[in-house]
């Protein structure tokens, strides 16, 4: 693992892709749901933005409006990331894997025959689901229809102790060992880039794998610093809380509900703003809803937001924002970096961020906010008092520390990545 990657300077010169091909490919590129549609348009804007020509290989069912906007090509027939081969049965799961890699190596062949030659293909999202067909693809085209190959693994096959400071790994892992090891050779000679958005992930698969891997910032915190929410616009007097995107159980926001509902029982007459998105149900871990109690819903500090926002409503609501509410669950984001994160950091804005995790890190690397106990409503709250208190004082570091965010999260350091 490059680790330096995050610490050097991103330096804010400009970088000229101009004459250069990439070709996105992404299965999972279906709808607006999820992070797939706003890397990818993220990703396309950097590179566009370069002078590269970006090319944009999707879902055969994407939206006929994200289509049009990337002009995609319709490629992929099935996307694992739907939960299709979530079967009971072990054999059936194995079998899907290599079945899917199949049809993903078929169907790319299919896609470079109608694109030509390449510069480079950046996939944002693989796992063993594709990788063996990628590490195929490299053998037969590497060179001939693609100079450069960057794979992006985001998910985790490290088990770790009750401290997180000791992992080890899955069973399963034995297999994207195995595929990992057979790009050694492209690695070293800089063809093919192996990444990851966090420190920790890297540092994970080169553990278990003995190939490097480099660690890239979000694109779209790329994209964001690059055009920056301003901090001279007006905010409210009153301390607003915002916690934004998907209503994962992952994301805590259960936590956040019970948080606000306990303060405002103590408190009723609390002079706070919540802003919360929840825009689709969210499923507890044993498999139930989680509704939104009408104790929430009626108060009077709540602003609920039950809709998907397009860009423009997003950055508003975060440019409203005091302080951003990010008390994710440490088992599913030890190790993974939080885009809203990275973007509240380059505007400025403290947050609330799970003790232990990526998101502290970042926070001290580049942010300001102060952290809550990993699952621990009362705790929130008890932060969410001690933010309102101590308001000024960390808005004022958040916003010394701005420029840094930007820096080390700026999209040339994103294209740095990918090209040299």
């Amino acid at each position: 693992m490059e680790t330096d990657s995050l610490r050097e300077s991103s330096q804010q010169d400009s970088i000229s892709l101009k004459g250069k091909r990439l070709l996105i490919c992404e299965e999972g590129l279906l709808d607006y749901k999820g992070h797939f549609y706003s890397w990818i348009k993220a990703i396309r804007a950097i590179h566009l933005e370069a002078g590269a020509e970006v090319l944009v290989a999707s879902n055969l069912h994407v939206d006929k409006n994200i289509q049009a906007e990337f002009n995609a090509i319709p490629t992929y027939s099935r996307n694992n990331w739907s939960g299709i081969y979530d079967h009971k049965q072990a054999w059936r799961r194995y079998f899907s894997v290599f079945a899917h890699n199949f049809r993903v190596w078929r169907e790319t062949r299919k896609l470079l025959r109608k694109t030509g030659p390449v510069d480079c293909i950046l996939l944002p999202a693989v796992r063993i689901h594709n990788l063996m067909a990628w590490r195929k693809l490299c053998g037969e085209r590497l060179g001939r229809d693609f100079g450069r190959l960057v794979l992006f693994q985001l998910t985790s096959e490290a088990i770790y102790d009750e401290s997180y400071t000791r992992f080890h790994f899955k069973r399963t892992a034995n297999l994207i060992k195995f595929v990992l090891r057979g790009f050694r050779k492209q690695v070293a000679a800089g063809k093919v880039i192996l990444a990851g958005d966090s420190h920790i992930t890297c540092n994970e698969y080169q553990t278990l794998s003995g190939v490097p891997f480099r660690v890239f910032p979000s694109p779209v915190a790329g994209l964001q610093a690059a055009n920056p929410l301003s901090t001279s616009a007006s905010k409210s007097d009153i301390p607003t809380f915002v916690i934004l995107g998907v209503s994962f159980i992952d994301k805590g926001i259960d936590l956040l509900q019970e948080a606000i509902i306990q303060l405002l029982k103590n408190n009723p007459d609390l002079e706070a703003r919540f802003v919360i998105q929840w825009a689709t149900p969210t499923i507890d871990y044993n498999g139930q809803p989680v509704p939104i109690k009408d104790e929430l819903r009626n108060a009077a500090q709540v602003t609920l937001i039950e809709r998907v926002l397009n860009e423009e409503e997003y950055r508003s609501y975060l440019q409203s924002a005091h302080f951003v509410v990010l008390p994710y669950r440490r088992k599913v984001y030890f190790n993974r970096l939080s885009g809203v994160a990275v973007e509240a950091a380059c505007a400025g804005i403290p947050m609330i961020v799970t003790e232990n995790t990526w998101l502290e890190w970042a926070m001290k690397e580049f942010g300001a906010g102060v952290t809550v106990r990993d699952g621990d409503a009362k705790d929130l709250a008890d932060k969410i008092k001690l933010c309102i208190q101590e308001r000024l004082a960390l808005q004022t570091k958040a916003l010394q520390r701005r420029n840094i965010a930007m820096e080390k999260n700026s999209s040339i350091f994103y294209l740095k990545r990918v090209w040299e």
